[in-house]
């Protein structure tokens, strides 16, 4: 089963942003971009004709009106991305990356991925957005090509139809579509997202999807993965919550490459290993066998020797998380607001405690830990890799209840920005 309705109640995706029209002004000062029909603001007036140019001095005429319809079903770059090209930047990726050309390998088609690009039907919309993307933002029109041979080495080994696998390389080329429209800045490494510029980082797979519903060849399961690609299946995801079922199964597939593309870019299965078994609720367990499959995960010991500072560190932030979360709790209960945020958080930390004591890392073995750590090389790695992906789930959980207790003011509120404080470690 799975969730096949447009996205009623989500919020607003951004329209036609400033930072995406700029992308495209800029990309025509170096190479033609030319209008092949009239482009129109909301209001009728025509601000384009067909045949015209678009270039730097259309930034401002562009960005002022809300546009007919989108900017990139009318337009044409004159160094488009193609199926073709696709296929040469695979190669090009594979030839560079050791890893990515190893999970092709695994997949059992070694050249299967370029050949599957190289044939795939592409809308003229959909290219000319990948053009912007490709010349513009590179760094992310490489991590989209590294999703999509991730994506691909899991269809194949799941064994997907051809279809679905056509649908599934389609939709985790577009999946970051939406964050053209994002300001860059909110991007940039070591930039601290507040809560008000979260919602625009959460509203990217709404933008996405409405940007490829006016894309009549995009199939609704190509939607409904771009869509979904942040939710989990325990409903902690967004944009919508959705949890179980009523996640679509491409949706699945692709979430878990957006979640461990870094980890594996890096070659640091045993930090993949221990985010797919910490968050074991939240992935399909199908795709997960088929990762582990594709990284040989169990096969191998991972190189010891980390360091063990930081985990140790790790044990004290939990200690001090597990200690005064309870007394936050019953003060937020006794001022009546809020409630369910209230539930929200009890279940969430109650969840990371359940993950922590699962992991063999509760505070309650401090002392044993410590001495282990210390002792032998091989726990001390396991530890601080579990240490580490504990850390980053603090850090979700935190985002999670700063998200959906952003109306909660007051006492009720800064109790809640103490509880944010424990688990984000500040």
């Amino acid at each position: 089963m799975s969730s096949d309705a447009h996205p009623a109640g989500l919020p607003e995706p951004m329209d036609q942003r400033p930072h995406y029209v700029r992308s495209v002004a800029e990309l025509g000062e170096s190479q033609a971009i030319v209008a092949h029909q009239d482009i129109y603001a909301s209001n009728g007036m025509k601000l384009l004709a067909r045949g015209s140019s678009v270039d730097c001095s259309h930034i401002d005429l562009l960005s002022r009106h809300k546009l007919r319809a989108p900017l990139d079903l009318a337009l044409a770059a004159e160094n488009q991305v193609d199926p073709t090209q696709l296929a040469f930047e695979a190669n090009k990726l594979l030839a560079a990356d050791p890893i990515m050309a190893a999970l092709a390998e695994r997949s059992g088609d070694r050249l299967g991925f370029r050949q599957c690009l190289g044939a795939l039907p592409l809308p003229a919309p959909i290219m000319f957005r990948l053009t912007v993307m490709r010349e513009m933002r590179y760094a992310l029109f490489e991590h989209t090509l590294r999703i999509a041979l991730i994506t691909y080495a899991l269809a194949v080994r799941m064994k997907l139809p051809q279809r679905e696998l056509n649908e599934l390389l389609v939709a985790a080329l577009c999946h970051d579509l939406g964050e053209m429209h994002t300001d860059p800045e909110l991007l940039a490494p070591g930039h601290r997202i507040t809560i008000d510029e979260r919602r625009f980082i959460h509203v990217h797979p709404v933008t996405g999807y409405v940007l490829l519903s006016d894309v009549p060849s995009v199939s609704n399961a190509t939607l409904q993965a771009v869509l979904q690609h942040h939710e989990r299946l325990d409903g902690s995801g967004y944009p919508a919550g959705l949890a179980g079922d009523h996640i679509h199964s491409l949706a699945r597939i692709l979430c878990v490459a957006e979640v461990v593309e870094g980890l594996v870019r890096r070659g640091d299965t045993q930090r993949v290993d221990v985010l797919l078994r910490l968050n074991h609720q939240r992935f399909d367990a199908a795709v997960v066998h088929a990762l582990r499959e594709l990284l040989l995960i169990g096969h191998k010991h991972p190189d010891s020797g980390l360091a063990a500072v930081e985990a140790i560190s790790q044990l004290t932030r939990f200690e001090r998380l597990f200690a005064d979360s309870p007394g936050l709790l019953e003060r937020l209960h006794a001022q009546g607001a809020g409630m369910r945020e209230l539930a929200f958080v009890r279940e969430r930390i109650a969840m990371l405690k359940t993950l922590v004591h699962n992991s063999g890392m509760s505070p309650e073995y401090h002392d044993t830990l410590v001495d282990m750590i210390h002792n032998d090389p091989e726990v001390a790695s396991e530890v601080a890799a579990t240490m580490d992906e504990l850390k980053w789930l603090m850090l979700d959980i935190a985002n999670e209840i700063e998200r959906r207790a952003a109306r909660v003011d007051g006492e009720a509120g800064a109790i809640i920005a103490d509880l944010l404080a424990l688990l984000r470690g500040s």
